[in-house]
């Protein structure tokens, strides 16, 4: 039975889509590789990144080419960070969790503090019971930070339901035995989610509506 709420941040809360996408379409072109769309992207974009230029490049970035890519996008992100909106419907579904009862929190692989500060930028921070981003960015696996943000909020996996964008957030949950809920208003396309077997929502209140079932 799911008791608590573990979202997501960018492509979640956050509708970061359009920034990310077309710093992809950017990037490609610079690279030679033009018409690239927002759905090949979505089709194709995947972590590590390496292997997301790979797919759409057909070949190994260099390592130049890939801290290039890193690089770049903190270049476009961050000045605009501040400037982005919640998803349409993301005060309508945190709404929705509150008054079934259930507690929620943010989980991300954002910078801990950046998260923060963004959370308290959008006036949402005090919704949550516990707001976490990465403290160490050369780790990755969002398995790890589940389950450490578990712990730390005293609720089993097995009562969670995390809502999220990316196949990395399915990883997650299912490998801890929590519940997964995907959208699809982030940067992997909606068949790509649903062939993982969770329930795929093309908005956050149905993603809730899912969770809660």
């Amino acid at each position: 039975m799911v008791k608590h709420i573990v979202w997501d941040w960018n492509g979640t809360l956050l509708d970061d889509f359009e920034i990310t996408a077309q710093y992809g379409v950017d990037y490609f072109a610079k690279a030679g590789l033009s018409g690239v769309s927002f759905d090949d992207v979505r089709q194709h974009h995947t972590r590590p990144f390496a292997n997301y230029i790979k797919a759409l490049l057909g070949r190994d970035p260099t390592d130049t080419e890939l801290a290039d890519f890193h690089s770049g996008f903190g270049k476009v992100y961050e000045p605009a960070m501040y400037d982005l909106p919640l998803a349409a419907d993301a005060l309508d579904a945190l709404e929705v969790i509150s008054g079934a009862g259930n507690s929620q929190s943010i989980l991300s692989m954002a910078p801990h503090q950046e998260l923060v500060s963004l959370v308290r930028h959008n006036g949402i921070y005090e919704r949550f019971t516990r707001v976490d981003g990465a403290q160490d960015q050369k780790k990755h696996f969002k398995i790890d930070a589940l389950q450490t943000h578990c712990d730390a909020l005293g609720v089993e996996p097995a009562n969670v339901c995390l809502i999220g964008d990316s196949i990395d957030d399915f990883d997650a949950a299912n490998g801890l035995g929590a519940f997964s809920v995907l959208v699809s208003t982030g940067m992997y396309a909606h068949e790509r989610l649903a062939a993982t077997g969770a329930p795929v929502a093309t908005n956050l209140v149905g993603a809730v509506a899912e969770a809660l079932k």
